[in-house]
């Protein structure tokens, strides 16, 4: 029998950059935050991103903006889900002691310290980004912001969203 081999066109990936956002605050003021600081009109979906992580199903809030002007699409996601409580056996002491506390499970398991990853789709300026880096900063509730390289994540399929 002959074998048949069908060459596929180079699949093309989706353009997006990728931000960190490090701060202890609730995901919808963080939608806030970023509301009012950046000019966006994010909106929490219907539907939460949700993986199965081995048993555990964790859910990540999203919240959505479709800019007309410029057709940048922004998402900001939570990096975070706490599950069911589990109990923890403590050996490090003489006598064995029970903690019970909830698993958290991270959408990018890589950057397990981030809350909040904001991905802009389509093809942004350097300088824009660069720009909305330095106001999300300038917010007095985020502890830290940084670029993350989209291509060097081991998890991107994680982000995609639809």
């Amino acid at each position: 029998m002959q074998a048949h081999k069908m060459l596929l066109d180079e699949v093309e990936e989706d353009l997006f950059k990728l931000l960190a956002i490090y701060c202890s605050i609730e995901d919808f003021k963080m939608a806030f935050l970023l509301n009012k600081h950046l000019k966006l009109k994010l909106k929490r979906e219907r539907e939460d991103v949700d993986f199965m992580h081995q048993s555990i199903e964790a859910q990540y809030a999203r919240f959505t903006f479709k800019d007309p002007k410029t057709f940048h699409s922004y998402n900001l996601v939570a990096n975070k889900f706490k599950g069911q409580p589990s109990r923890v056996l403590n050996a490090g002491s003489l006598f064995a002691e029970e903690e019970v506390r909830p698993q958290e499970i991270n959408l990018i398991p890589e950057y397990n310290k981030v809350d909040f990853f904001l991905k802009i789709e389509e093809d942004l300026p350097d300088q824009h980004f660069n720009k909305l880096v330095n106001i999300i900063s300038q917010i007095p509730q985020v502890i830290a912001v940084h670029k993350i390289d989209a291509e060097q994540l081991k998890s991107k399929q994680n982000l995609i969203f639809e």
